[in-house]
This record gives structure tokens, C-alpha cells and sequence, in this order.
């Protein structure tokens, strides 16, 4: 018998390389000529020990003492294979299918840069070295890890596999790393993303006003946009497609329902999508360029499509809401979760109420101001100057900072108001 383990010479463009990692040439029994497998690893020590449980499984079946059935199977199928095994096993334990996905992606993603192809070619040693090639946060690559480590826990508790070969790779320390912090945008910021974002801007709004997930957003139907026994839109966000696994129902302001219900196909069915195609990010960044918003802020806050959630709970809190309700809104079982993750607190203080938010409803009417209109926290919207007769200083308008044109004007209740009969104030959206 022939074994030695050895880095394979190939020759590229006339010029002998040798590979980093480290195979297995063998011959045993009466085989013509000697084979190579490859160990997937760079440490000597670890090649050994993957070349010797290599040839006595070799042995053992040229013996005719046979591996247990379950093993045999696995080892024979491409690790592909047992993947989608396993992502089909988490959905059918009702886990969420965002964490279905994920973990399904993570796994082939490590799979094929470690270039492992069958369960013997995985190792603690390649992962690692995968790992230390990373710019992912700790906690990613420590997400990684685990998911990693339960996919061959799951193989070792159905007998499929006798031990896990990332049991003994550690975490990485996630210690002084901070979260990453979104910010939420202010109302002139959100003006100018729908005065740029075309065909977009009923996406942002559905998503902001309603606080929505990016897969909510995603999968909302037709038939998810209901309204109430008192007339009021509400969208109706299924289980499958919440972060908790929840259904919960999420009120819609009165202009973006008028809005929603326009946009609507007249041929529509209660089973197509809403928003059939959702803005991936290096779109929604084009759209925050061209509304000149900065992606990260001088706080290092960034700027990114969950923004708008953060935006949404962050305008609540502006508007004095009770915190009970607004962890309602949020669909939040921690109100701690509610008050210093989703709070921008650069914000607070020039946003309104929900149900008072900007109206970005009719384009083709113009908003007009009526009377001096005063909120009763900071960031209050000031009427223009009324010249009176007889008077001989000149006035000067109000300033109104922080807010853009087609925020800045409501009447007492909250509601914007409108006048037939004029040109339009501001572009289209």
C-alpha cells in the first residue's frame, strides 16, 4: 500500500506551482497506477489525521466491513445536496423563512469558498482560514459559525455523521464592537428622495408610513390591503412574512390609501403583488444620491432601506405618542428595543404625528397656508406674513427650518389642506 501525503505540482503557462493545500496520494490492493484526493487543508498535522480516517474507511470497505448505511449515503452525495436537506428540514420546523433563506446562503456561500464538495473535504482548518479572510463584522462571522457548526450537528443527531468537524473552532470576540447604527431621516431628507425616486416613491412611502420590514413590503398582496367597518385602510401583514412570525394589522394614513388605491391595476387580482419589484440597494443608493442624502452621517449613522422604519418609529416618538402604542406600531415586544435602537434621536424634534405626516398625496393640487398654525413642539410650522394696510415696516417670513415645501402645512387637525384651482406647487413625485 502506497499513502503519502504531499501539496500536488501542476503546471500553469509553463511554470511548475505548487498548491497550498494538501492532498493524499494512495494505492491500495491491486489498483493500476496511484490516486490523488484532496484534503482541503494546510496544516500537515490535520493532513495526516484526514489522510488516516480516509484509508481505514478505504480498508474497512475493501474488508467488507461496512460503514453504517446512513454514512455511507452521505458521504457518497454532494454537500449541496445535504444542504438542501437541511434548509428543507428548518422550514418544515416552522422557522422564519428570512432565517431559512439566510442560512441555506451562508452554508453554500462557505461551502464553495472552502471548496468543500462532499463531507469528507470539511475541516475546522479550512473554515478557518475562509475566516480570517473576511471584512465581516465579528458577530457575522460568528453567525456564520453556528450555522455552520448546527448543519453538522443536525447530519451527527441523525446518524448521518460521527463527529462535528467545527466543534472545536471558536468564536470570534465580539467585545467593543458597537452595532451599527441606521438613522432615520428627516422630512425635507424624505421630500427630496420622492421628488427623485419616480415610480419608487410609492414603495418609500408604503414602507415608511407603515413601518414595514423590506420582505414585508416584498410579499404584500392585494389581498393583504383591506379596509375597515368605518372605511379606514389597514394592511394586514401575514405570519409567514413577519419577523416574529405574527400576523398584525398596520393602519395606512388616509392620503396614502387614496394613493395605493390609484395605483392599483384595474385587472389586479387579490393573489399579485403589490410592489412586484422592491428597489435593491445600489438602486436606493443612486435614489439617496440624487436626493442628496449622505449614506453615513457625521455620527456614522448609515443610511440604508431599513432607514424608513427607523424613520417611521422615530417620527412617532416626535409626535409624543404614547410608547405603548408606538411599540404597537413598531410590532416590538420590548419597549427598550422600541425607544433606543428604532429612535433617531437627531430627529425628534422636527417630525409630526402619523396620522399628521407629510401628504404626499395629489401632486396636481396645491397646498396653501391657512392662518398661523403653531404645533405645540419643536420644530412647529409657521404661516407666511400677512401684509395689513397701512403698515410701513417690512415683513419678513417665518423661518422654517428643517422641513421642505410639501411638508409644512396643516391645518388644525392635522390634515393637509388643499385649494382647487391653482398650478402646482411642487414637482411630481
Amino acid at each position: 500500500m502506497i499513502a503519502k501525503i504531499e501539496k500536488r505540482k501542476k503546471r500553469v503557462n509553463g511554470v511548475l506551482k505548487t498548491s497550498r493545500m494538501y492532498s493524499l496520494r494512495y494505492r491500495i490492493g491491486d489498483m493500476p497506477s496511484d490516486k490523488w484526493v484532496a484534503l482541503g487543508v494546510t496544516d500537515k498535522t490535520v493532513a495526516g489525521v484526514k489522510a488516516a480516517q480516509f484509508i481505514n474507511d478505504l480498508e474497512r470497505e475493501q474488508a467488507g466491513i461496512a460503514l453504517p448505511k446512513k454514512q455511507v449515503e452521505s458521504f457518497a452525495l454532494p454537500l449541496s445536496g445535504l444542504v438542501a436537506e437541511y434548509v428543507a428540514e428548518l422550514a418544515t420546523r416552522g422557522r422564519d423563512e428570512k432565517y431559512v433563506a439566510s442560512t441555506g446562503k451562508r452554508l453554500l456561500s462557505v461551502a464553495a469558498d472552502c471548496q468543500w464538495k462532499k463531507l469528507r473535504d470539511a475541516s475546522a482548518d479550512s473554515f478557518m482560514a475562509w475566516r480570517r479572510k473576511q471584512k465581516h463584522r465579528a458577530k457575522t462571522l460568528n453567525d456564520y459559525l453556528s450555522d455552520v457548526k448546527s448543519f453538522f450537528q443536525w447530519l451527527i443527531d441523525l446518524e448521518r455523521l460521527t463527529f462535528n468537524p467545527m466543534a472545536k473552532v471558536p468564536r470570534i470576540s465580539e467585545a467593543g464592537e458597537e452595532p451599527e447604527e441606521r438613522r432615520a431621516f428627516s422630512s425635507e431628507e424624505f421630500d427630496r428622495l420622492c421628488l427623485v425616486s419616480g415610480p419608487r416613491t410609492i414603495i418609500y412611502q408604503t414602507t415608511l408610513y407603515c413601518g414595514l420590514r423590506r420582505d414585508e413590503v416584498a410579499e404584500l398582496l392585494w389581498g393583504d390591503v383591506l379596509i375597515d367597518r368605518d372605511g379606514a385602510m389597514f394592511l394586514k401583514l401575514r405570519a409567514s412574512t413577519t419577523k416574529n412570525g405574527k400576523i398584525s394589522k398596520q393602519p395606512v394614513p388616509q392620503w396614502l390609501a387614496e394613493t395605493l388605491q390609484k395605483h392599483r391595476p384595474a385587472a389586479s387580482k387579490l393573489s399579485d403583488k403589490v410592489f412586484p419589484v422592491i428597489p435593491r440597494m445600489p438602486r436606493f443608493f443612486k435614489d439617496l444620491d440624487a436626493a442628496r442624502i449622505p449614506r453615513i452621517d457625521e455620527r456614522s449613522h448609515v443610511s440604508k432601506f431599513h432607514s424608513l422604519r427607523h424613520t417611521f418609529g422615530t417620527w412617532l416618538w416626535a409626535t409624543g405618542a404614547d410608547p405603548r402604542v408606538i411599540m404597537k406600531l413598531m410590532r416590538h415586544s420590548d419597549l427598550t428595543l422600541t425607544t433606543k435602537r428604532y429612535t433617531d434621536e437627531a430627529g425628534l424634534a422636527s417630525n409630526d404625528a402619523v396620522m399628521r405626516l407629510p401628504n404626499f398625496s395629489r401632486p396636481e393640487e396645491k397646498v396653501i397656508q391657512i392662518g398661523a398654525q403653531i404645533f405645540d413642539f419643536p420644530g412647529q410650522i409657521l404661516s407666511q406674513p400677512v401684509a395689513k394696510k397701512g403698515m410701513k415696516e417690512k415683513l419678513q417670513s417665518a423661518n422654517n427650518k428643517g422641513f421642505s415645501r410639501a411638508v409644512s402645512l396643516f391645518d388644525a387637525v392635522g390634515q393637509m389642506v388643499h385649494a382647487a384651482g391653482f398650478e402646482p406647487a411642487t414637482p411630481s413625485v
